[in-house]
């Protein structure tokens, strides 16, 4: 799995154009789970380019939960746009099959997530991520900033 996720965040033009705006850095924790156990994994910014490691993340600001059904999901279907990316992790968190079923956790404050350039990770997703956002009451700062609010944990 290593190589396939490896793959799709350090080499994967999406994903570079998802992650353009984090800083140097920044860490999101992953854990993707099997029934033989989880393995973690810690994605960051170097530089300017994405990398993912093998490990625990020390510090992250977000932390992701991935069933490994729905983690080689996403690094195995094809898609064309940042924003396809994007709708198809909230479709995972927003899922009801445990198999699937993405949680995600933030582990820092709202201003940190701005100064961090999360935001930008939003915003490369374009109209297809707005419009979701919308469509699920998040379609200003003040609702996004509420919600993120109930992620802390």
């Amino acid at each position: 799995m290593l190589s396939e996720l490896k793959g799709f965040f350090e080499s994967g033009a999406l994903a570079q154009k998802a992650a353009d705006s984090i800083r140097n850095g920044r860490e999101i924790g992953l854990e993707i789970t099997a029934p033989s156990g989880s393995t973690h994994y810690t994605f960051t910014k170097e530089s300017g380019r994405n990398v993912l490691r093998e490990g625990k993340s020390s510090s992250p600001d977000v932390a992701f939960v991935i069933p490994d059904a729905a983690a080689r999901d996403l690094v195995t279907r094809n898609f064309e746009t940042v924003g396809q990316v994007g709708l198809h992790i909230f479709e995972k968190i927003l899922s009801n099959d445990p198999s699937q079923k993405i949680q995600i956790r933030l582990r820092t404050g709202v201003l940190s997530l701005v100064t961090g350039g999360y935001f930008g990770v939003l915003t490369a997703g374009g109209s297809e991520v707005a419009r979701f956002m919308a469509t699920k009451g998040l379609g200003s700062m003040g609702k996004l900033k509420d919600a993120i609010s109930k992620l802390k944990g």
